[in-house]
């Protein structure tokens, strides 16, 4: 049986059981871990994006230039933002992509924590009971 959270129903209150959990939270770990990491290579990959499309729009015959009487920095600045949004919200999708990936490995580390602490618990039951509780 798996819950909607992947875990598959182990005995936790068994030795077996309780290890076979620990397992199944440590490949969930390493699953979380290489998402992660994907998470933070696009994040740098769209922030790489936006800055070289911040350039190309800075440098663009297009880019109304800053004089007197005319455009000002401001409005400069607005233009080249205006040319870079796309670019800027692949970057803020892949920021928030990625701080999602990291609260999901730091839950998971919490749960895997907490079965850790329940496995050593069965496992001295089971030593100082003679497998009985």
């Amino acid at each position: 049986m798996t819950d909607v959270n992947g875990y598959q129903g182990h005995d936790p209150q068994t030795p077996a059981g309780a290890e076979a959990a620990l397992r199944e939270f440590s490949e969930r770990l390493e699953d979380a871990r290489r998402r992660l990491e994907t998470a933070r290579n696009e994040e740098v990959a769209a922030e790489a994006g936006f800055r070289a499309a911040r350039r190309r729009a800075l440098l663009s015959p297009d880019c109304p230039k800053v004089r007197r009487n005319e455009w000002t920095v401001a409005e400069r600045d607005a233009w080249v933002e205006d040319q870079c949004a796309g670019e800027e919200l692949a970057r803020d999708l892949a920021k928030a992509a990625r701080q999602a990936a990291h609260d999901h490995l730091q839950t998971l580390r919490d749960q895997g924590s907490i079965a850790q602490s329940l496995s050593r618990s069965v496992a001295d039951s089971y030593r100082t009971g003679g497998g009985r509780f």
